[in-house]
């Protein structure tokens, strides 16, 4: 009798589940805990690529960076290696002047390895946002969302202009979270329909007013490049960014499912050296290999801060239009960064750029927020600047 008490039970409770994640469409989290769980992790890794279908960002037109002259003798401090191999990097790398100044590898990094940029990809989108205005594809940055889907202006959403999602300041409803398996953050990265989960979002807070960092502003901008250009993201950035900036090696961008669209705010894979070439191509304002990719004006646009309120009342003045924005030892620092401490770096005053890659990235201390300057990239920057402080 106990048995047969104890069967039902389990099957009321298994019946009840599937239904639950039938009904609020929780089949992502299978996925999820298979990425994570099940290899002894707690959230997404920079290996990610393996566990989703992904499409190819084509390098056709390769152009190697060159080594600087004594290459193989400089050097970086004990405190900047020490802090990389805490952190357990896998890729740095310092390009000054347009030369290899420095490059270390660890783990199963090397010059051809390819790792999740997660959010670093914000930034590329944004700078393919640039390409398709340059190109007559957006009107330009105020161009309003609803002329590529205007069902969103059902959603609260009929003031939405392309600069507000470069700006995260779109009022869209979404809560940014990496690590809770029941949050949207996740259901987009291990999700299966991005499309239905990004034009079914409500805008509570008029756009252009309030800075709130989320990934919907910038996978909202994915589908937009995919309307206004009829290619896929990863087809139009292949030719239009990667193969002129002279990538060496085609990336991957993953995709929600096998023929489906880019994760834009996340998920572009490559290597630190093409990467690297992204920083270049900021660093001299759209211009490289004597090409001008973007329009140089809109690079500066891209690059200044905002300048709008977050919601706690604070200015916000280390964010602008998908790139980040600090000062250290009195220099400006543009930088693209994403989860787990990617980060793509340019110190316009020493002509320098330089690419960390890895799998940790330790805390703030104190009150800091958490996507302002680290303290890690803090100490990066210091000690790579006095490294040329000299020179």
């Amino acid at each position: 009798m106990l048995k047969n008490k104890i069967f039902t039970v389990f099957l009321i409770l298994t019946s009840s589940f599937f239904v639950a994640v039938y009904v609020f469409d929780l089949g992502y989290v299978f996925h999820g805990v298979r990425s994570t769980y099940l290899r002894g992790e707690r959230s997404a890794q920079i290996d990610d690529s393996e566990f989703f279908y992904n499409s190819v960002v084509a390098a056709s037109n390769p152009k190697k960076i060159p080594n600087a002259v004594g290459y193989k003798k400089i050097n970086i401090s004990n405190k900047l290696n020490q802090l990389l191999e805490k952190t357990k990097s896998v890729a740095f790398l310092i390009v000054k002047d347009d030369s290899i100044n420095f490059e270390k590898y660890w783990d199963f990094g090397s010059v051809n390895s390819k790792t999740n940029s997660f959010s670093m990809a914000k930034s590329i989108t944004s700078i393919l946002v640039g390409c398709a205005i340059d190109d007559g594809f957006i009107e330009g940055a105020n161009q309003r969302v609803v002329d590529f889907f205007p069902k969103i202006s059902n959603q609260g959403g009929g003031g939405v202009k392309i600069a507000h999602l470069l700006q995260m300041s779109s009022g869209m409803e979404w809560v940014e979270n990496y690590k809770r398996p029941l949050s949207v953050t996740a259901r987009a990265y291990y999700g299966t329909n991005l499309k239905k989960l990004m034009l079914g979002r409500r805008f509570s807070t008029e756009p252009g007013t309030i800075f709130h960092y989320k990934s919907g502003d910038t996978q909202l901008l994915g589908l937009i490049l995919e309307k206004a250009t009829g290619k896929s993201v990863a087809d139009y950035a292949g030719e239009r960014l990667w193969t002129r900036i002279g990538a060496t090696n085609s990336a991957l961008w993953s995709l929600d499912y096998n023929g489906g669209v880019e994760k834009v705010f996340c998920c572009f894979n490559s290597s630190a050296r093409d990467f690297s070439k992204l920083g270049l191509l900021v660093l001299n304002d759209g211009v490289l290999h004597g090409d001008t990719i973007v329009s140089p004006n809109y690079i500066r646009w891209m690059v200044s801060p905002i300048g709008l309120f977050d919601r706690s009342g604070k200015k916000t003045t280390h964010y602008s239009n998908s790139w980040y924005y600090a000062k250290v030892l009195d220099k400006e620092i543009i930088y693209a960064r994403g989860f787990l401490g990617q980060y793509i770096v340019v110190i316009p005053e020493i002509n320098l750029v330089f690419v960390r890659l890895g799998k940790k990235e330790n805390k703030n201390k104190g009150n800091r927020n958490e996507y302002q300057l680290t303290s890690d990239l803090e100490i990066i920057i210091t000690e790579v600047i006095n490294m040329y402080s000299t020179k």
